[in-house]
């Protein structure tokens, strides 16, 4: 019995090993426009309802911002000659600007608002239109890509991430070569223009993430 599991619990690891996903030559699909940003009646802030991070879409391209926690301790405070705490607030930290922070211990905790742009301005990633309200961001992972669908209608931003898990039916897509990045094979895929449609059902089956205007 013991052997059995032994074997079994092997098998398991090599087909973990082996699995393997895709990425893409080029951005895709290769027939959209390659745009710096979204149409300007799209401009503004989506977020999402779990408040963990908020898309900025303005006339520098797209970008997420969101707060990153640290810390200082009160011995660094008191040896600074630029940082003082006021009540509840961190002054030094931010130019200009004080911080909201809290006490613990030996240790005040604040929030930066980390800024990220994810295409345009500062960014390796490629944005495709590929209608009046959808466009697919292709994100640059080594020389390859990774796209994920954005739609943007009625103060809504829907982000849809890829599957990219291999699949028997890519095997009619354009493959080519095969990588190997952190232990895992990666098949490289060239898709035609003709063959859009149905890679849209193929990769983008994940669970919509919707983020809603605020400003």
């Amino acid at each position: 019995m013991k052997k059995v599991c032994l074997v079994g619990l092997l098998f398991s690891n090599f087909f973990c090993f082996c699995q393997r996903t895709v990425q893409f030559s080029d951005p895709i699909p290769s027939f959209a426009p390659t745009v710096s940003i979204v149409d300007a009646n799209f401009f503004g802030k989506y977020k999402s309802s779990t408040g963990e991070a908020t898309y900025i879409i303005d006339e520098k391209g797209i970008s997420i911002e969101s707060m990153v926690i640290a810390s200082i301790s009160r011995e660094q405070i008191r040896e600074s000659s630029k940082l003082r705490v006021n009540g509840d607030y961190l002054h030094g930290i931010k130019a200009n600007d004080s911080v909201p922070c809290v006490l613990e211990g030996e240790n005040y905790y604040y929030g930066i608002v980390s800024k990220l742009p994810i295409c345009g301005i500062g960014s390796m990633n490629s944005l495709k239109r590929i209608s009046a309200n959808q466009y697919v961001i292709n994100f640059h992972e080594g020389q390859y890509f990774e796209p994920s669908l954005l739609t943007i209608e009625k103060g809504k931003l829907t982000i849809t991430h890829p599957k990219l898990d291999f699949q028997e039916a890519f095997q009619s897509i354009l493959q080519t070569n095969t990588i190997t990045r952190y232990g895992s094979e990666v098949v490289i895929l060239a898709p035609t223009d003709e063959q859009w449609e149905r890679l849209l059902k193929l990769i983008f089956t994940e669970k919509k993430i919707e983020y809603s205007k605020v400003s």
